[in-house]
């Protein structure tokens, strides 16, 4: 006799999501999705024979557990609460698993929102591209109650190959902002720097060639080389609005464990300032058009 498959509701199918979503559908979880825009789960459903919810409510009560791929906090929080909302719908025991970059206070208040209706949160934050998603090398981040993590922790073996279980609340959205916070200190160096070698009279893609074949050519610094050498033109990957976001949550945590950010409180300052530039919703790479506006 086997047991029925786990029974999965996914929130959240925009560019990552998607491919999280679909990993779990051709592993054989029993899968229902919901996105607040109606219809990119409508083909999604259409695509893969998974099921639609039409609200959070209605996916909770078909899900023992709950993935959550949201860009914000208050995105987080919307679906949770309401008449309509995901907590109305919840059994207790079921686990919701957040994999956005929500930040410690939105993860205490999703935790603490989940506890009154008896389920779990387990915070999964990942590291990768788009690309690293739909391959399975995605890194994913698990904090949380032991219990909880061991009722996720299948599911997520479903998405990624690669899942690390940090340890108590709060310590996976800690690790994904400590990533973070690499990520864009990397992101505002290869700007700087291309654009100094520029200035100085090399071509943007022999600059980009040594970065790619030297001591610097991390991950990141490959798989963003399109934005960086051909701004405009790629898709929008990560916004400039939404690494604001990320930083500021960044330091927000630094304040409440006292640690010191120098790099990232020159970051932000740098994104900011993009942004009053008028690249918002420009990919972060392109903080090098902004400063190639600067003298």
């Amino acid at each position: 006799m086997t047991n029925a498959p786990i029974r999965v509701g996914f929130v959240g199918l925009g560019r990552m999501g998607v491919p999280m979503a679909h990993h779990l559908v051709d592993r054989g979880f029993d899968v229902t999705v919901f996105n607040r825009s109606p219809a990119p789960a409508e083909a999604f459903a259409n695509d893969t024979g998974a099921a639609r919810a039409t609200t959070p409510r209605e996916l909770a009560e078909h899900a023992d557990v709950v993935v959550m791929m949201l860009a914000s906090g208050s995105a987080l929080m919307e679906v949770l609460d309401g008449d309509d909302g995901l907590c109305a719908g919840l059994s207790a025991g079921t686990v919701v698993v957040d994999m956005g970059t929500t930040g410690i206070e939105f993860t205490n208040m999703a935790r603490a929102r989940l506890a009154e209706w008896k389920a779990d949160l387990v915070e999964a934050p990942v590291s990768g591209s788009t690309a690293a998603a739909e391959s399975r090398a995605l890194l994913v981040m698990m904090g949380g109650e032991d219990h909880a993590v061991e009722i996720a922790r299948p599911v997520l073996e479903g998405i990624a190959d690669r899942v690390v279980h940090m340890g108590g609340p709060g310590t996976g959205a800690a690790m994904k902002l400590a990533v973070n916070a690499v990520l864009f200190g990397i992101n505002q160096a290869v700007a700087e720097s291309l654009v100094m070698a520029e200035r100085a009279g090399i071509d943007r893609s022999t600059a980009y060639d040594i970065f790619a074949t030297s001591a610097v050519a991390a991950p990141v610094v490959l798989y963003r080389r399109p934005v960086f050498e051909h701004p405009g033109t790629t898709p929008v990957t990560f916004s400039i609005d939404l690494a604001v976001k990320d930083l500021q949550l960044i330091l927000d945590l630094a304040t409440s464990v006292g640690a010191a950010m120098p790099q990232t409180e020159t970051n932000i300052h740098q994104m900011r300032d993009a942004v009053s530039d008028g690249l918002g919703s420009s990919d972060m790479g392109d903080v090098a058009v902004h400063l190639r506006g600067t003298s």
